[in-house]
């Protein structure tokens, strides 16, 4: 949008998401060193026991819908009262949809959800070519691999609630990119605190279908033909940033060019 709360709810959300990405990081490498694999289907029900590890990792994937009051929602909160209207919905929905898929795999590997998977590897990637950092296989978790995604779902936490930090964030962003304009510090609103609610519980429901139902939304998946446009190998992924960045400096270059 090229505002300065636009720019304040960016920073905000990544400051959030980057707290909250990296411990589903560290979360997913104690799987890997205690089990060998990070493969979803090859841990379906394995990992009932490290229950620390379940409640970060289900932790991370509310937190990317929005949760409340994670630096996440606040990030998206922001942003979505400068775009307002339609684009609003579209932010809901990319939440709720993003943390569905953390908390659909938190329910399969963790609490033993849903039928076991049915393997299907033409488009789908494994990762079997992980490799622990352990030597062998761990028998138990120590306090100190679990506290990494503690400490840093924490700072994620904290970007949404430690006093006067959003303010700081907002001084900091338009001081370098909008030469110094006094904007109000961002903080929760009511419709903010709604829709990041709205986008969590639509998260929870879309991962309870995706595990109670998963071929009908595999079938639908594979139907919208967007299953072959992403398949999940780092090719991919790679490409599809570079569409991204490239459209996105297509719609911000002409107000650059006016301002």
């Amino acid at each position: 949008m090229l505002t300065p709360e636009g720019d304040d709810g960016v920073a905000l959300y990544i400051l959030g998401h980057a707290g909250v990405k990296a411990a589903l990081f560290a979360c997913t490498g104690i799987l890997l060193d205690r089990f060998g694999s990070v493969d979803e289907y090859a841990l379906h029900g394995r990992a009932r026991r490290p229950r620390g590890v379940a409640v970060l990792y289900g932790l991370g994937g509310l937190a990317l819908a929005g949760l409340p009051p994670f630096g996440t929602g606040l990030g998206k909160a922001v942003t979505e009262e400068t775009v307002g209207g339609p684009l609003t919905v579209v932010f809901v929905l990319v939440s709720a949809v993003t943390g569905a898929v953390v908390l659909r795999v938190a329910a399969r590997v963790f609490l033993d959800l849903g039928p076991r998977p049915e393997e299907d590897t033409e488009y789908e990637t494994s990762g079997s070519g992980e490799q622990p950092e352990t030597g062998s296989r761990i028998g138990r978790v120590p306090d100190t691999m679990t506290a990494v995604p503690a400490v840093l779902l924490a700072a994620a936490l904290a970007v949404g609630v430690a006093p006067g930090f959003a303010g700081v964030v907002a001084h900091g962003v338009n001081e370098a990119g909008a030469g110094g304009a006094v904007v109000p510090a961002p903080h929760w609103t009511p419709a903010g605190v709604v829709l990041a609610l709205a986008s969590t519980v639509l998260a929870g429901g879309l991962a309870a279908l995706a595990v109670a139902r998963p071929k009908l939304l595999a079938g639908t998946y594979r139907a919208s033909g967007l299953r072959r446009l992403q398949s999940g190998h780092v090719g991919d992924y790679v490409a599809w940033m570079l569409v991204g960045t490239a459209l996105l400096g297509a719609l911000a270059l002409p107000g650059v060019l006016g301002g």
